[in-house]
């Protein structure tokens, strides 16, 4: 079988990076228009973990982490991988000695589109993961998969070099191409929640706040 693979690709600043890695994930999702949010089966496997980089998309199939390895060797340092392994429940395609390899090429997390397992070394370690779910058994490498191609992870279209942002909420993806103005009006959105807390502080309810039809 022949595969796509493109091994690099041009990566967003990382100043830009790290400013939309700060802003929490709800926001980021409303300045873009309350898209780009993979779904709830996304979730950190630990309370507090926080994810930021640019993608490096993996596209496979169901219980297969060929990709994943090949990944390993090409990612760079500050790159998330992003394993669009079509939700597949039945085996893991991330274990602990995949996230010392991570560690190893300087990866700033992992978003899993699948299974992980070695739930409890991965949780104690330092790795950043987001996973739909945990899964004893292993899984195959017999199938080539596509690397650094446009991929549908969680219900969100991610390509290479999109920045993927995850905090407990789970994970959203902003579009390279929009990135500077999705920036740009989280700030605005962050002075807008400020005001709001101020104004509920004094006394005024939500449904003034937001412009709704009252009673």
């Amino acid at each position: 079988m022949s595969q796509w693979v493109i091994r690099d690709f041009d990566r967003p600043p990382q100043e830009l990076v790290n400013q939309l890695g700060s802003v929490p994930t709800g926001m980021l999702s409303d300045c873009m228009n309350r898209m780009q949010s993979l779904d709830a089966g996304i979730r950190p496997i630990a309370p507090g973990l926080k994810i930021c980089g640019a993608a490096f998309t993996v596209q496979s199939v169901e219980s297969n982490n060929w990709g994943a390895h090949q990944a390993l060797v090409l990612a760079k340092a500050g790159d998330v991988l992003v394993l669009a392994a079509r939700g597949g429940m039945q085996s893991a395609v991330w274990g602990h000695v995949m996230t010392q390899a991570a560690k190893n090429r300087g990866l700033a997390g992992v978003v899993i589109d699948g299974c992980m397992r070695d739930s409890a070394e991965n949780r104690s370690d330092t790795l950043p993961i987001f996973a739909r779910g945990i899964c004893p058994a292993g899984p195959h490498k017999g199938w080539p998969c596509n690397l650094n191609v446009p991929v549908s992870c969680a219900g969100v279209a991610v390509l290479p070099g999109d920045i993927v942002v995850g905090d407990d909420d789970g994970v959203v993806v902003v579009p390279a191409s929009r990135a500077i103005q999705v920036l740009e009006e989280s700030g605005k959105r962050m002075a807008t929640e400020k005001d709001w807390y101020r104004r509920l502080q004094a006394g005024e309810s939500t449904v003034s706040l937001l412009g709704l039809k009252p009673l």
